[in-house]
């Protein structure tokens, strides 16, 4: 059973939505068109962007490393070389080479293809020529800019080992010169020893030996010091020799990275000229805004539904009043009102007219254990349709074959003389005067059992009126002659209906769907329930063409009725002429 009962409220909820959507369909579908015609229109009106985009792969040169590594430490520099090709050095050396005053930044993308050392450079321009030059330009621009800055450092790096090796050298050959006196001096010291020392067969003094022995060894005491220069000197240039080495070294391997530079990005990809803009796309942005606003009027519209407190369904009648809906009536057509004819009598074989019979039927078996001898009928607020509910609804009774009275104790605002073309000269006000059966303020209407009393001269004092005594009497004394008395009430916003609702035998209440304030209802039926009335029912009326989902028996009718239109005339006659 719980699953019965859950499956008919998902049922009914789906119901709820569809004819809510089919209700405000004509807006949506309007909306929804107006602005994907002015989108699009705006579009083709817009300057048409084209892109080009070339596909580049990083490169770094790294003899030290394995591909592997170089590639992740590609994909590393992959955020950094995004960076530097939209950096505003880049983007000005483009605009010079290709002539163009200023590149804006926004029109340079530079993406990273995930897990890949791939680059994409998209360059947008309304000229698409120009789009892919500016596209291949920013890769050779970021290239021989990159490659300037690796050619600069290594040209500090060599200027600075040169100067090394200058200056080095220059203390080499200045040690070298040295070194060159010094062997010198000591080969000079060397051969005066030897000469001096070598026998040369001549007879001298003692006194010319002791010369020469003295001279021998004062050579040899000048000979040390220099050969522990030399020794020094030769020490020093050795070290001198190793450093400039080293420094060449050095050299040459700077020299050898500086050939082997290579540009940071490789072009797989060049960018050619698009064949189609990639902006404005009228159609896409057509279709996107359509479904935005068609999103938006749902979203409206459910906004809409979940703020109106009003009723507007049997559902809700049900739901919020706990009352039986026992009528259902549709719209009528304005002309009617106020020309002495009713609607059901002018119109016997109309949907209206079978609503009222429907009507009718219902009030029947509602009175199967409790007679209703008198109806009242009212309404939660003004312009609700109670009056014409009552005319209708005491005409169609009276088509039955009961005699029916028509009773107007709206003495505030009456109207029942207005529709049914009558004085209202004297009324029910005038039976609070004379005698309560005085059958001279009661008038027949029409040719059916209808008799009718007027309000009436408007008293200062409705309220008092109806709540008195007489008044009860001149409802006894009418109904004495009838078989159902109908009595039109003021609406419910006045305490006229709850102070008359103790004094009939049912109550009758019109309710517009849409316009009627749930609040307000609840508050009507509290009232009645406190002075003990009895409602039997309430009317839903009118059902506009726009609400015409909650009857679709007057669809029905309307249908079938319409396929007999050439009869109409025909059928009007035999309904006047039944009703005689």
């Amino acid at each position: 059973m719980e699953k019965q009962l859950e499956e008919r409220s998902s049922s009914e909820m789906i119901r709820k939505y569809s004819r809510l959507f089919w209700q405000w369909s004509w807006l949506v579908i309007l909306l929804t068109a107006l602005a994907g015609g002015i989108v699009y229109f705006l579009s083709r009106r817009q300057t048409p962007v084209y892109r080009a985009s070339t596909m580049v792969m990083i490169n770094i040169s790294t003899s030290s490393q394995n591909p592997f590594t170089s590639a992740n430490l590609a994909t590393t520099y992959g955020t950094s070389y995004s960076e530097i090709m939209t950096s505003r050095m880049v983007l000005d050396a483009v605009a010079k080479q290709l002539g163009m005053s200023r590149l804006v930044a926004d029109s340079i993308q530079v993406k990273p293809i995930p897990n890949s050392t791939l680059l994409t450079v998209t360059a947008s321009d309304t000229d698409p020529v120009r789009a892919a030059s500016i596209a291949n330009a920013v890769v050779s621009i970021f290239n021989e800019q990159n490659r300037a800055d690796q050619t600069a450092s290594y040209a500090d790096s060599k200027l600075n080992l040169k100067n090394e090796m200058d200056a080095i050298n220059k203390q080499i050959q200045n040690t070298s010169t040295n070194l060159a006196v010094l062997e010198q001096q000591i080969q000079e010291d060397n051969n005066l020893l030897n000469s001096l020392q070598t026998p040369d067969g001549i007879i001298r003094t003692q006194e010319e030996i002791n010369q020469r022995a003295n001279l021998i060894q004062q050579t040899q005491i000048a000979l040390q010091p220099k050969v522990s220069q030399k020794a020094q000197l030769e020490i020093v240039l050795q070290n001198h020799q190793n450093s400039y080495s080293t420094l060449e070294q050095s050299y040459e391997s700077i020299r050898l990275a500086e050939s082997q530079v290579t540009s940071g990005v490789l072009v797989k990809d060049p960018a050619v000229p698009p064949h189609a803009p990639s902006k404005p796309k009228p159609v896409r942005n057509a279709l996107l805004s359509g479904v935005l606003v068609l999103l938006f009027c749902v979203g409206v519209i459910f906004m809409i539904d979940y703020l109106d407190d009003t009723l507007k369904t049997p559902e809700d009648i049900s739901r919020f009043l706990n009352l039986p809906v026992v009528g259902m009536i549709g719209e009528m057509e304005r002309s009617q009102n106020g020309s002495g004819k009713v609607y059901v009598g002018e119109n016997p074989r109309s949907p209206i007219a079978e609503a009222y019979r429907v009507l009718r039927s219902n009030l029947e078996f509602s009175s199967v254990d409790q007679p209703l001898q008198t109806l009242l009928v009212t309404s939660v607020g003004p312009e609700e349709g109670k009056t014409t509910v009552a005319v209708n609804l005491a005409v169609i009774i009276a088509q039955g074959g009961k005699r029916v009275m028509l009773v107007d104790s709206d003495l505030r605002r009456p109207t029942v003389h207005r529709q049914l073309n009558i004085q209202n000269r004297t009324g029910l006000s005038d039976l609070f005067l004379a005698n309560p059966g005085d059958v001279s303020k009661v008038c027949a209407w029409g040719e059916t059992k209808i008799w009718v009393v007027p309000s009436g001269p408007i008293p200062p004092n409705p309220t008092d009126l109806l709540g008195s005594v007489k008044f009860t009497e001149i409802l006894n004394k009418l109904r004495k002659n009838v078989d159902i008395l109908v009595v039109d009430s003021a609406p419910s916003i006045v305490s006229d209906p709850i102070i008359l609702s103790n004094k009939v035998d049912g109550v009758l209440l019109v309710i517009k769907p849409g316009s009627t304030k749930i609040g307000a209802a609840q508050v009507v039926l509290e009232q009645f329930q406190r002075s003990g009335a009895r409602v039997v029912g309430v009317v839903l009326n009118p059902i506009t063409r726009r609400r015409a989902r909650y009857s679709s028996k007057y669809e029905y009718y309307s249908k079938y009725y319409q396929s007999s239109s050439k009869n109409a005339s025909y059928y009007s006659y035999e309904g006047k002429k039944n009703m005689k």
